[in-house]
C-alpha cells in the first residue's frame, strides 16, 4: 500500500512538473521594429547638457528644471511617425536603426522647413516597457547637445 501510495506521489509531482514547465518552442520574440512601433512613447526620463546648462527631468520629479509632462514620440512601421512636444504641436519625423544590432538609431525632426534636427542615439534599449538611448544632437543654434533619454509607453 505504501509503494502505491509513494508512486501516485511521484506520479502526481511529475504531472504537475511538466504542467508548471514552460514551452518556449512557440514563443515569438517581437522584433525591434515591432517593439519600437507598437507605443507612443513618452517621456519619463531626461539628462541633457545644453549650452554648458544641465536640463533635467523626471516625471512626478519635484527638481525638474523643464517640462515634458506631454512630450511624446510616435514611431511608424514605415519609417515615419511624429513627434509632439506640447499637445498643441507635431512635428514629422523619420527614422532609421544604423548599426546591424539595432542598438543606435537616427530620428530627424522637421520643426520647419529650415530647422530640421538628427537626433544620433546610441546605446539603445528597447524592450516593451522601455525606450532609453543616449542622444547627442546640434540643437538650433549648432552648438552640440548630449543628453540620455528614457521613455515609456503612453
Amino acid at each position: 500500500m505504501r509503494t502505491k501510495s509513494y508512486l501516485l506521489t511521484l506520479l502526481a509531482s511529475v504531472l504537475l512538473f511538466q504542467a508548471c514547465t514552460k514551452d518556449d518552442s512557440n514563443v515569438v520574440m517581437a522584433t525591434k521594429e515591432e517593439l519600437l512601433t507598437h507605443h507612443t512613447w513618452k517621456m519619463e526620463e531626461l539628462t541633457q547638457v545644453e549650452n554648458n546648462t544641465q536640463i533635467y527631468y523626471k516625471r512626478g520629479g519635484t527638481t525638474n528644471t523643464h517640462n515634458f509632462d506631454n512630450d511624446k514620440i510616435t514611431f511608424l512601421v514605415d519609417g515615419t511617425g511624429t513627434y509632439s512636444p506640447t499637445p498643441s504641436q507635431n512635428f514629422n519625423i523619420t527614422w532609421e536603426f544604423t548599426n546591424s544590432s539595432k542598438t543606435q538609431m537616427n530620428i530627424v525632426i522637421t520643426f520647419s522647413a529650415s530647422l530640421v534636427t538628427t537626433l544620433k542615439c546610441t546605446e539603445l534599449q528597447l524592450t516593451q516597457e522601455k525606450f532609453f538611448c543616449v542622444t547627442n544632437f546640434l540643437n538650433a543654434s549648432a552648438q552640440p547637445v548630449l543628453g540620455s533619454v528614457y521613455r515609456t509607453p503612453l
